[in-house]
């Protein structure tokens, strides 16, 4: 009885947010019109989403977006929606159907915290149920916010606008398509790009633009992919499923010259001095990596975790030393990560490093 009580609060929740006052089309026609205007606008036009061309086409390879509207307002309706759209994913070849935007205009609108605690519940069992290797997720929402833990100040939140639009959305995409991308892309090069591509626009022009749904203002604004190494190297993988040559600093060699690093910064250096140089910029300073500098500071953490590993196991009932060197890399004690959690300072490698595949790398 119980259980049944927390379904029907969590229900009314989701349905008294969507039922909030609204200009929400009441046609589907109209929706998708108005979604596929905020998809070129923003994020083909503004380079966004590097691998976004028009609001047709998107992906590697280029494939058609699929736009489709559900206007349920429960959980359990909005699963059913999401897995119908799954299921086409897999039924259809990447040509036809790349990318899916499941359109979401009645649930959870006005409710951030809710569409973010739902969001977890589709991300989570990905890979428990062996989907992770067909799909990965994309969440927008008209009130979205980066929580990188970074100190900004009004202007400098129109990053956010990268990920808000004007109805939620739930955007699935292909995982070998995601993995593609990340072998071609920096790790946080494109939130970086699009950092400072939306703060020329500003917050308050890019929320005045969301609320009108009308994204005209951004015709003068529309950015060259000649001239962004992120878009330059999209537009590579995406016609030729590689990147040029003069995107690179060595033929043969398939990482981007964004983040490629002089071996001579790790070679013979001082590992421990690499680390704590990149942390102290991402957390005294608050400002991201470049592409190098993030390669840099991975590398030479690779390295000193392949010397704690040749050091071999520790003989029974005794500990290894703890070497001045690793005291500098754990803190004073192994709660060194942890602190940095608590301290609201996040992922010190910024909002667009991760472990394995994060598909939100790329908006």
């Amino acid at each position: 009885e119980d259980d049944d009580d927390d379904n029907d609060d969590w229900n009314a929740g989701l349905t008294a947010s969507a039922g909030a006052e609204d200009t929400t089309p009441d046609d589907d026609e109209s929706l998708i019109s108005i979604t596929k205007s905020w998809v070129k606008s923003l994020m083909s036009d503004m380079g966004v989403c590097p691998f976004t061309s028009g609001a047709e086409m998107a992906g590697l390879p280029m494939g058609q977006v699929y736009y489709t509207v559900s206007r349920v307002a429960t959980a359990e309706d909005m699963y059913a929606a999401y897995w119908t759209e799954v299921v086409r994913v897999e039924t259809c070849d990447e040509k036809s159907l790349s990318t899916t935007l499941l359109v979401t205009p009645n649930f959870a609108q006005h409710n951030i915290e809710m569409f973010e605690n739902f969001s977890n519940t589709l991300t989570q069992p990905l890979e428990g149920l062996a989907v992770d290797e067909l799909i990965q997720l994309v969440f927008f929402h008209p009130v979205w916010t980066f929580r990188d833990g970074a100190a900004r100040g009004q202007d400098q939140n129109a990053a956010n606008y990268a990920r808000r639009s004007p109805w939620p959305m739930i955007n699935i995409l292909r995982t070998k398509q995601v993995r593609t991308a990340q072998r071609g892309i920096p790790t946080g090069l494109v939130y970086q790009q699009n950092e400072r591509t939306l703060t020329k626009v500003g917050s308050g022009a890019l929320e005045s633009m969301l609320q009108k749904r009308d994204w005209k203002e951004l015709e003068g604004h529309k950015v060259d992919r000649k001239d962004i190494e992120a878009l330059r190297i999209a537009k590579d993988l995406q016609e030729a499923g590689a990147v040029k040559v003069e995107d690179m600093t060595l033929r043969e060699d398939s990482t981007p010259a964004a983040n490629k690093v002089d071996l001579k910064q790790i070679e013979g250096g001082d590992m421990v001095t690499v680390i704590r140089q990149a942390l102290e910029k991402r957390l005294e300073k608050r400002e991201f990596l470049t592409g190098p500098e993030t390669s840099a500071a991975l590398m030479a953490t690779d390295f000193l975790l392949q010397e704690l590993d040749n050091m071999g196991e520790p003989k029974a009932g005794t500990s290894p030393p703890v070497t001045k060197d690793e005291t500098a890399i754990m803190g004073e004690d192994s709660g060194f990560l942890q602190d940095m959690d608590d301290d609201g300072l996040g992922n010190p490698f910024g909002e667009g490093y991760s472990e394995g595949l994060n598909p939100a790398n790329f908006y």
